[in-house]
């Protein structure tokens, strides 16, 4: 008796996968074998395409910074401490929340026009740091800490003039969401294009 109810249970499971086999076959046959137009028209929209590119904030490029950071005397700020050369990265990108998408249906164009690029985020290398001091007394074990944050303010504001930085950044933003939308948009609808400014 409990052999006979061991192989009813496997013919049970056995044709439950099977039918769960012709469903997904008959699904994706649906899919890949009928055209668009027998599948219904599918719509682009702005909302659509928000979805495909939410993220919130994207660093698109990292550069390396090698700078020197002057540190001042607080009572004396034309008299400097000491000199300190550092090693950084900095990273550049976009807020995606930012990007602005419109689509001209008479023409057929889909543009998404990419915001500004910005410093993200800096990173400083403590280890890197070296010192030269002209004022021998700052040379204790408390001025790693502050030469850290005069790294900091340099490297922000150094990096912020570059202008390759920022153009690097943008072309790599544009790669990015070009790749994220594209397969998307011909999928849709082929007759559109895509032009990402």
């Amino acid at each position: 008796m409990e052999a006979l109810k061991g192989t009813v249970s496997k013919k049970l499971v056995g044709v439950l996968i099977l039918v769960v086999l012709i469903v997904l076959a008959v699904f994706a046959a649906g899919r890949f074998f009928f055209s668009q137009e027998e599948r219904g028209p599918q719509v682009i929209t702005v909302p659509t395409l928000e979805k495909i590119i939410q993220i919130s904030e994207l660093s698109t490029f990292t550069a390396v910074y090698n700078g020197i950071a002057e540190v001042t005397d607080e009572k004396n700020p034309e008299k400097i401490d000491y000199y300190v050369a550092y090693d950084a990265k900095v990273n550049a990108g976009i807020d995606f929340k930012e990007i602005g998408i419109k689509i001209n249906e008479e023409e057929k164009i889909i543009q998404i026009e990419v915001p500004p690029v910005y410093i993200t985020d800096v990173q400083v290398d403590i280890g890197s740091m070296d010192f030269i001091f002209y004022d021998n007394q700052k040379n204790e074990s408390t001025v790693t800490q502050e030469a850290y944050k005069a790294c900091n303010a340099d490297v922000k504001e150094e990096s912020g003039r570059q202008e390759a930085i920022c153009e690097l950044a943008k072309q790599n933003a544009v790669n990015v969401i070009t790749a994220l939308v594209q397969p998307i948009v011909a999928q849709a609808d082929a007759e559109y294009q895509l032009q990402v400014v």
